[in-house]
């Protein structure tokens, strides 16, 4: 699996006990990975979580209509988060249908919202986590608030 290349340990949410795919009452279908980022200091202190939702098309086809990459990096106190929920609101209140989340430190919302870009899939929002705790941790001032 693409987190354990990175050295993520998987571990359940509070709620369940086994890696589920989940189904709504409409087909809806989604899935959580959460994981903690290796670090010798400290294991455990940094963490990702990966969630995302598909809705029905039809017989046994689903589109993505939900993700969210998040990465608290507590050894450099930041968050980042790649988001897409809720687009109707965000489109009609923004104009944009993804966003970001930036906070460092970890809790400091100079921002509630970024401009974001999508992202193509689960991998893709994997990749783009590894290079939040891999690079050096950006400065949220240089990102386009959204209000």
């Amino acid at each position: 699996m693409l987190l354990e290349r990175y050295g993520v340990t998987l571990r359940l949410s509070d709620r369940s006990s086994e890696l589920e795919l989940l189904e709504d009452p409409s087909g809806r279908l989604s899935f959580e990975l959460l994981g903690d980022l290796p670090s010798e200091a400290d294991p455990g202190r940094s963490e990702i979580a990966v969630r995302e939702e598909f809705r029905p098309l039809g017989r046994g086809r689903y589109e993505r209509s939900r993700y969210e990459y998040e990465i608290i990096d507590r050894e450099r106190d930041h968050r980042r988060a790649f988001h897409l929920h809720f687009p109707e609101w965000f489109e009609r209140t923004f104009m944009v249908v993804v966003h970001e989340h930036c906070q460092q430190p970890v809790g400091h919302v100079a921002c509630p919202h970024y401009e974001g870009s999508p992202i193509r899939d689960a991998y893709a929002g994997i990749v783009a986590l590894m290079h939040v705790w891999t690079d050096p941790a950006p400065d949220c001032s240089e990102l386009r608030c959204l209000g």
